[in-house]
């Protein structure tokens, strides 16, 4: 397992990151959210909150995968067990060892931090992961690759010498996951060019 960075913090009510007692500027999310329509983020609140909402369904299944993928049997609540039982069932995780999760990873030259949420070494390959939860089956396509968010994390991993292989997206919906590959280099082109776009739309001083 990785260590944890030392002097990284998350500060969950707020969303931003410390590193050594200063506040950073950005989080991987700037960056991937930066173009979203008004349209798309009035959708987004509006679905959000609730028993049946986004925020809790995304956070009561991840927390589920992080106790599972580091060996535990975490006990989870009956509306979401369509979704753990797909995931539990996944062919992907078969012999695969976790590295890390939920982890937070920095890049203090851009003043930017992230969480991802595995790292996994499978026959040798090692896989940054994110998970994604969608309400229904129908939504599992409509998911786009995270390519920019995952190679943020890949940059930021490799500045402590890890470098991933792979990049993985997994969109769970009840009973179905899909998996999504692609290539370390292409995430890192994506967000490499997503971070040109996102300074040059920082304020000059």
């Amino acid at each position: 397992m990785l260590e944890p960075i030392p002097g990284l913090q998350f500060f969950e009510e707020q969303h931003r990151y410390c590193y050594n007692g200063e506040w950073l500027a950005h989080n991987v999310s700037d960056i991937v959210d930066m173009d979203m329509t008004p349209f798309k983020r009035s959708m987004i609140a509006k679905y959000k909150d609730g028993e049946d909402g986004w925020a809790i369904r995304g956070k009561t299944i991840h927390d589920w995968c992080e106790g599972w993928l580091n060996g535990k049997d975490p006990e989870a609540p009956e509306k979401w067990k369509d979704w753990i039982e797909a995931l539990r069932g996944e062919k992907f995780f078969e012999g695969a060892e976790t590295l890390a999760t939920e982890y937070r990873v920095v890049d203090p030259a851009k003043s930017c931090a992230g969480s991802l949420d595995f790292l996994l070494r499978k026959n040798g390959i090692i896989y940054v992961g994110d998970l994604k939860t969608v309400s229904s089956k129908k939504g599992v396509s409509g998911r786009k690759f995270c390519s920019v968010q995952l190679g943020a994390y890949a940059s930021f991993l490799s500045r402590q010498g890890v470098f991933p292989d792979m990049a993985v997206m997994l969109v769970v919906a009840p009973g179905k996951v899909k998996v999504v590959e692609q290539s370390i280099g292409t995430c890192l082109n994506s967000f490499d060019e997503a971070w040109g776009k996102f300074q040059a739309k920082q304020p000059q001083f």
